[in-house]
């Protein structure tokens, strides 16, 4: 089994608690062996904290990848925004010894050092790069057979894909050769590449962040899906409460919905938790499922 330091991120515990139970509950069953560990911080944020300060958002990231060197174990986590933020802190830090050096004299302040000695990872890349898909496919004990789920991988999994190296950021195949091995049929779709437009709600642009939600959610009915799922919890919240806000400007989604199920969700159903047991009543979108 795998060992793993369980980096959680702020938005899972705070929004999406089921998310954060059943990784510890499941992923033990397929070779996952999570270690919590209450002294990370925020990641901190991808784009907003980047941008208004690099170097306390790279100090910050280099304090958590230090905290993960000091246990000896590689980081997992589940949000796409905290896998862009370490990794990428991690591979610069690692390849700019003038920046790391500088890094290293803030740290040291609070007893720190980052060494670069371990890897950061998403719950999707242990599966495709340290458990095997194929494997996965061998341990679950109710495949999802008849399920037609579209994946939306999301940007910050995706890119800079010379860092992440996950997938092509242009044409992704494996959220669905993912859905694929849970015994799910993958929808291929043609915005599956475009951001959910959480970052235009972050800048205020209301209009922009409606017209994404309904973009991808008439997408991917239109290509006849089920269920759509994500791995990002920020894509998830997105899309499960994106639908209502957003049909106040397309009605068409008062009437067109579809339910949103987190990756580990879709795992949890896979190793036969019941919907109940997943959480599904919590969610914003919850029509009947036969699963």
């Amino acid at each position: 089994m795998g060992k793993y330091l369980f980096f959680k991120g702020c938005t899972i515990p705070a929004k999406l608690p089921n998310v954060e139970r059943l990784a510890l509950e499941v992923l033990p069953e397929i070779g996952i062996e999570l270690i919590e560990e209450e002294a990370f911080s925020c990641c901190p944020d991808p784009v907003q904290l980047q941008g208004a300060n690099h170097r306390f958002w790279l100090a910050t990231a280099a304090r958590n990848l230090a905290i993960a060197e000091e246990k000896g174990l590689n980081i997992m986590t589940l949000c796409n925004g905290c896998l862009n933020t370490l990794a990428i802190a991690n591979h610069r830090l690692k390849e700019n010894e003038e920046l790391r050096d500088a890094i290293n004299k803030i740290l040291s302040d609070i007893g720190k050092e980052f060494k670069g000695t371990i890897e950061v990872k998403h719950l999707l890349q242990i599966l495709k790069e340290d458990i095997k898909l194929d494997s996965l496919k061998n341990k679950i004990r109710k495949p999802l057979t008849g399920l037609k789920i579209a994946g939306h991988p999301g940007c910050h999994l995706l890119m800079p894909d010379e860092i992440l190296n996950f997938d092509d950021p242009t044409d992704p195949v494996i959220y669905d050769e993912f859905i694929e091995a849970l015994g799910a049929t993958a929808v291929d779709y043609l915005s599956k590449i475009d951001c959910c437009g959480v970052s235009l709600a972050l800048v205020g642009n209301k209009e922009g962040n409606n017209k994404a939600i309904h973009t991808k959610i008439a997408d991917v009915k239109s290509a006849g899906a089920q269920i759509l799922s994500t791995g990002c919890p920020f894509c998830f919240t997105q899309f499960d409460m994106g639908q209502i806000t957003a049909s106040r400007e397309y009605a068409d989604l008062k009437e067109n919905r579809i339910p949103i199920l987190y990756s580990v969700e879709l795992i949890a159903l896979a190793m036969g938790r019941s919907l109940d047991d997943i959480g599904y009543k919590t969610h914003k979108i919850k029509p009947a499922l036969s699963i």
